[in-house]
């Protein structure tokens, strides 16, 4: 019996996340969804906590619409986030089925986001719009953190912006591209991309352009679907491009 030689073994393929173009396209999931939200509830973002705290502190000095909304933020994102960590720790053992979970539970709330909010931009049904957007954003923000960790955040474009400019000095003092430049690049690159998207379709379609987002998690969660998992229950990617 002769040993198998390399080329007859099995390879595997990357796994979803080992491929630096995942978090490129959940840049575009968050920049899309909170491009949508700035433009139908006057100017709250639900993609970024950071918004949030600054309208619930001025909405009690200064009320205006959606006010509920701005106090709730903060709560309503932070506990979607806590129950998604409960469900990664939990599933710790098999980060394909946490992600494909994850996935789809943000695709579904962006479902809820859009079927609400073209019941109507005002009243009840635009302040749950408004708050299955937060919950949406809340289960992204904690997967990314999570699964992601090793990548630029896909929705808080402040501090990528200063680790591009700090790799971008650092290329030029080393004389050598970083590697931040690329991968922090292309998140910017795709949730910018995410942004203009969105406003130009929401400008044309209304709420119904979020199911443009809505079919790229569905996609993703299929097509993580088929990614080879370790023995371990952890990745077994190559770290191989897309």
């Amino acid at each position: 019996m002769t040993l198998a030689t390399q080329a007859d073994l099995p390879r595997s393929r990357p796994t979803a996340l080992a491929i630096p173009a995942v978090p490129s396209l959940l840049a575009i999931v968050a920049g899309f969804v909170d491009s949508c939200s700035f433009l139908a509830f006057n100017g709250f973002f639900v993609a970024q906590a950071t918004g949030s705290y600054v309208l619930a502190g001025a909405s009690l000095w200064a009320p205006a619409s959606f006010a509920v909304i701005k106090v709730a933020a903060i709560p309503v994102f932070m506990a979607t986030a806590f129950a998604t960590t409960l469900l990664i720790r939990v599933l710790s053992g098999s980060k394909s089925i946490a992600l494909r979970l994850t996935l789809g539970l943000e695709a579904a709330l962006v479902a809820g986001m859009m079927i609400l909010g073209a019941r109507g931009e005002t009243g009840a049904a635009a302040t749950w719009a408004c708050l299955f957007g937060l919950a949406a954003m809340g289960v992204h923000s904690a997967l990314c953190r999570l699964l992601l960790g090793e990548h630029a955040s896909t929705n808080v474009m402040t501090t990528n912006t200063v680790q591009f400019s700090i790799a971008l000095a650092d290329s030029l003092l080393k004389r050598r591209l970083e590697p931040g430049v690329v991968t922090i690049g292309s998140v910017m690159l795709g949730f910018l991309g995410g942004v203009c998207g969105g406003a130009l379709l929401f400008s044309k379609l209304g709420f119904t352009c979020l199911l443009a987002p809505i079919l790229l998690l569905a996609a993703m969660a299929v097509w993580s679907a088929t990614r080879v998992e370790g023995d371990s229950g952890g990745y077994a990617g190559t770290g191989h491009a897309l």
